[in-house]
């Protein structure tokens, strides 16, 4: 296997065949040239405490197909405009932001998109109306949550949906939308700093818990230490109940007794993985890469068939990148049928 993927030893066509079997590739994918590399901004890697080195491989490599397949989409689709704002002049020496600080940015990108102060009804849609386009891809460890990029002078999101908690990927969501907006001016190589990278998480995350939650509108809703209180939040705000409890922390709003007490309340009753209403509210999806998708099928652009043949990809994986129903496109094609008509593909590109 190795000398395969050295290219030292080309693979027989037996032995191909049952490598694409047994991946779910079809064997086109392993006939594809090789790819140019894109004018990609820093990947912010969200959650990587373990198997970090697998998960940002299959993280990076799959955020790679989903700006491949969006690539294709805006040569006939209009997506929306990137309507991401610059930060107040204020914050242009600003290489380190406080609590107050981000407060302040999250009000005024607030005010930029006309939001008030009510709870955010669907993230993936604000987002996406915004110009940022998500993407969904399971990574198949637990750990990880989501990453973004500029690419092209896009903003993407790439949302691991692995655990389909729907206030868990608003936070995410959230977080990654801190760093498009508060890190544009960090490389990839100043991530190597352990120090560094720890703040701007922080950061991210308390954008997010502003953004979500901004300060006026929330602390009139706490009336109360009790966890019960905070079920009704949650439906409102829809923002996880140890979310929110850490936000009534950053803003003082209770005694370190009452802290500790709530937080082992927490425990007592098992809500650190599993909280009420989670298993019963449904994950937001995103919708600009499905919608591009449909319409070019529906409008004769491609067949199902021609879509996937153009990136030979699994059509699963496309399905599920593109939040596309299961079977939508995968019921259409044989998995691992070869396509060698590569005349026709570039003639598919061009239309």
């Amino acid at each position: 296997m190795s000398k395969y993927e050295l290219g030292s030893v080309e693979p027989p066509p037996a032995v191909l065949d049952a490598i694409a079997l047994q991946l779910n590739f079809p064997l086109s994918f392993f006939y594809k040239p090789l790819e140019q590399p894109e004018n990609r901004g820093t990947t912010f890697y969200r959650s990587l405490k373990t198997n970090a080195v697998h998960a940002k491989e299959i993280l990076f490599v799959r955020s790679r197909w989903a700006t491949q397949i969006a690539s294709v989409l805006l040569q006939d689709v209009i997506f929306p405009p990137v309507d991401i704002p610059s930060l107040p002049e204020k914050y242009d020496s600003v290489t380190e932001y406080s609590l107050d600080d981000i407060e302040e940015i999250t009000l005024y990108l607030r005010d930029c998109w006309k939001l008030g102060y009510s709870p955010i009804s669907d993230m993936s849609k604000l987002l996406e109306t915004h110009g940022i386009v998500i993407a969904s891809i399971k990574t198949g460890f637990p750990e990880t949550d989501a990453c973004s990029a500029i690419v092209e002078q896009r903003p993407f999101v790439f949302l691991d949906i692995e655990k389909e908690c729907a206030v868990r990927n608003r936070f995410n969501m959230a977080h990654e939308l801190g760093h498009l907006m508060l890190h544009t001016d960090i490389s990839q190589n100043d991530l190597e700093d352990k120090n560094l990278l720890g703040r701007i998480e922080r950061e991210a995350n308390q954008f997010a818990s502003c953004f979500l939650l901004p300060r006026e509108a929330f602390l009139l809703d706490i009336r109360s230490s009790s966890l019960q209180a905070f079920l009704p939040l949650k439906r409102k705000w829809k923002v996880s109940i140890q979310a929110m409890v850490y936000r009534c922390q950053d803003l003082h709003i209770f005694s370190e007794s009452q802290m500790i007490y709530i937080q082992k309340q927490i425990s007592a009753k098992r809500w650190r993985k599993n909280e009420p209403y989670d298993a019963e509210w449904v994950c937001e999806e995103a919708s600009i890469l499905r919608t591009a998708v449909k319409m070019l099928i529906d409008r004769g652009d491609y067949t199902k068939e021609q879509f996937v043949d153009v990136f030979r990809l699994s059509a699963s994986d496309m399905e599920e990148i593109c939040s596309l129903p299961k079977g939508y496109l995968s019921s259409h094609v044989h998995e691992n049928a070869p396509i060698i008509d590569f005349a026709t593909r570039k003639i598919i590109a061009q239309n």
